[in-house]
């Protein structure tokens, strides 16, 4: 018997195409992650820059456009789903591991697309919005912008959700994560 419980060693999936699509489930669910954190830095940094010239690192991850690499955590349920079937049996859809997993996933995923990314693309506009009014950098500057008065209170309102989102996605994410190794 393995750690695992009832389930016999033998019966547990194996291959290299298992390990594979394992190792890209478990590479979208960091990437995921990952830039969950990176959120929360790039926030932190923007809220600590206050009214002064907003540093390049952060300017450039709030760059007008969609977080594609947070949307990574759209692959992990896809993922997962293959290797319940690769599974041969081993592994079920109504395991209770498997359903808390994807039940945190899906809180994950529905806190990041309600509040999360449109607190990030509020910060990316009063940004650009910055970056393109008179008290923005003459062009060719290579000095950061400061930001206008209004501006900065949009910019660092935004980002205060932006650092209180991630935490939440961060905290389901790390859950599932951790029900998923365990898988109690």
């Amino acid at each position: 018997m393995s750690i695992l419980g009832a389930l016999p060693t033998a019966a547990l999936p194996a291959g290299p195409a298992y390990t594979v699509v394992l190792l890209c489930h478990v590479a979208a669910a960091l990437v995921g992650m990952i830039t969950m954190v990176a959120g929360i830095a790039f926030s932190i940094k923007l809220l600590a820059a206050g009214s002064r010239p907003v540093p390049a690192p952060v300017r450039s991850y709030f760059s007008p456009g969609t977080n594609w690499a947070g949307r990574a955590l759209y692959l992990v349920p896809v993922l997962g789903a293959v290797l319940l079937g690769m599974s041969g049996g081993a592994y079920r859809l109504t395991s209770g591991w498997v359903l808390a997993g994807a039940g945190l996933w899906a809180a994950s995923i529905l806190a990041a697309e309600l509040a999360l990314w449109p607190a990030e693309q509020r910060v990316r506009r009063a940004l650009a919005k910055a970056a393109t009014e008179p008290e923005g950098p003459p062009p060719g500057a290579t000095e950061p912008a400061e930001l206008p008065e209004g501006a900065t209170s949009a910019a660092t309102e935004a980002a205060r959700l932006v650092v209180a989102w991630s935490v939440v996605v961060v905290a389901l994410l790390g859950a599932a994560m951790v029900v998923m190794v365990v898988k109690p």
